[in-house]
């Protein structure tokens, strides 16, 4: 099971794969950020800006890498990533579907103020392109009408791990 967990910059994904990495009998966080590094990186001047997702590579490499891990090692793959562009889920998670893949989205929400005092909290600087693009990313979550939304305010990582297991197994 592919199990991709999206939301704004600084709402807790990686935080909440983590906990579930540790919860889950048979699991592993895919990082989908790394691949989007060697592929935005390798290119010259960045000709499709800084989301790795405008880089038509990057979804394909991700699709090719998940399907094959998911094949060859038989374990639940967390993905802690942002998606912010519709095409993405077409690109890589229906593609996955389509490949027989059981593939779960959860949507993390939260209020501006908490994501932008999370970011902060991870040390970066108030004028960081992810605090200048909060909105944006906020905005593309809640357009998202599939999927598990979460609220992470004033929630624990342990109370949304245990809402996602929850959703996992119904």
């Amino acid at each position: 099971m592919v199990i991709w967990i999206s939301g704004a910059y600084g709402v807790g994904k990686s935080t909440l794969a983590e906990k579930l990495e540790n919860r889950m009998e048979n699991a592993m966080i895919f990082d989908a950020e790394a691949v989007g590094n060697a592929v935005r990186d390798n290119y010259p001047n960045k000709p499709y800006g800084l989301i790795f997702e405008d880089y038509p590579l990057w979804c394909d490499f991700c699709y090719r890498l998940i399907k094959d891990i998911s094949h060859t090692c038989g374990k639940d793959i967390l993905i802690p990533m942002t998606l912010v562009r519709q095409s993405s889920y077409v690109d890589i998670l229906e593609r996955l579907r389509a490949d027989g893949i059981v593939v779960k989205f959860i949507i993390l929400e939260a209020a501006y103020r908490t994501v932008h005092d999370r970011i902060l909290a991870r040390g970066e600087e108030e004028d960081c392109w992810c605090i200048k693009n909060i909105e944006m990313a906020r905005a593309c979550t809640r357009a998202v009408t599939g999927g598990f939304h979460i609220t992470t305010d004033n929630r624990s990582v342990s109370e949304l791990a245990d809402a996602v297991l929850e959703y996992l197994s119904s």
